[in-house]
């Protein structure tokens, strides 16, 4: 007598098929050569489909499965495809759990665990609802960042790479899923802004990453009148480098003017000895760099000034610019 767990071979008009029976299930007809991203709970060895599928239906939580034909991977997932991204992948096989008879999970078939539980099957073959591992959840989001990962199973990565405009403030940038039902817990700030297209005048800009030491800041803008514009590097309200692009204030013109301030007061400015090299209505590149305790200004491209810094160690914060400019572009680079 022939068992509901039965393969029978059809053989009509030459064409053989292969049928699994349990009222006559067409494994053909239910399975797809897909693969569903992000919702894989569980990942674990399996011998086959069949067995990938029985160990879905001891699941509460499994409405889907993806079975691996060469890894011989099984992968349970816990949304149907109406609600899951599913997406050609070479190799690999799909079904929703809901065409699957029971039958297939053996001794479980006849037990229904409550939600968080799945069946399993003890060494004397009774079938018993023990706690199941429901997975870490949807990695949580990192601003200025995209996410690549497989699924929240236990071991699972997930990679977070910086989008445009951001750069990356840690070597580490993945997270892996414990045991706990957490993700791995990352550093503060994975991506942070280094790039501002059409900043605002008369706001201070964080540093990317933080306080440093070592950066570059490139300021694209054009002069718009003949008075002055000026771009200010910050420690709470002290100032350690100042740079002033003077075309005639305070009786002086065409002058380059630094200086620093410390509680309220300016420390003594220090004057260029070249002419400013800008004109009205022209795009110029002021940069800015710190390294080894020294500020060097450069104007399109061209060296203007070396600048010791007047208080040791102090890294600046936050960057603004002010005064009669139109900027396009601010960019910090970490050195």
């Amino acid at each position: 007598m022939l068992s509901n767990h039965c393969k029978i071979v059809f053989l009509i008009w030459g064409i053989v098929k292969l049928v699994h029976c349990d009222n006559c299930f067409d494994v053909a007809t239910v399975i797809q050569h897909k693969y569903m991203e992000h919702q894989v709970f569980r990942k674990l060895r399996s011998l086959s489909l069949y067995t990938c599928a029985s160990e879905c239906l001891q699941s509460s939580r499994c409405l889907s499965f993806g079975f691996d034909k060469k890894g011989r991977n099984c992968f349970l997932n816990d949304k149907e495809s109406v609600n899951g991204n599913v997406v050609e992948r070479t190799g690999f096989l799909f079904s929703d759990i809901l065409h699957w008879p029971r039958s297939l999970s053996g001794p479980c078939s006849v037990v229904l665990c409550p939600a968080s539980f799945r069946c399993q099957v003890n060494r004397l073959g009774r079938a018993t609802c023990v706690p199941e591992f429901l997975g870490c959840g949807q990695p949580p989001e990192e601003t200025g960042a995209s996410k690549t990962y497989k699924g929240h199973y236990l071991g699972a990565v997930t990679t977070y790479t910086c989008k445009q405009d951001f750069t990356a403030c840690h070597d580490k940038v993945t997270s892996i899923c414990q045991s706990s039902g957490q993700w791995e817990k990352m550093t503060t700030g994975v991506c942070s802004q280094n790039v501002w297209l059409n900043p605002a005048l008369d706001i201070k800009y964080a540093l990317p990453c933080g306080p440093s030491r070592a950066f570059r800041a490139t300021v694209i803008g054009t002069p718009i009148q003949a008075t002055r514009w000026n771009v200010w590097l910050w420690k709470g309200d002290n100032v350690l480098f100042h740079s002033d692009f003077r075309f005639l204030f305070s009786g002086m013109e065409r002058v380059i003017v630094m200086d620093t301030r410390f509680n309220g007061l300016w420390d003594g400015k220090v004057i260029a000895g070249v002419p400013l090299p800008m004109s009205l209505g022209k795009e110029t590149e002021i940069r800015i760099t710190l390294h080894n305790g020294i500020y060097r200004l450069e104007i399109d491209g061209n060296s203007m000034f070396n600048f010791t810094e007047r208080l040791k160690g102090e890294e600046p914060v936050s960057v603004s610019i002010e005064g009669a400019v139109s900027v396009r572009l601010m960019e910090i680079l970490l050195n």
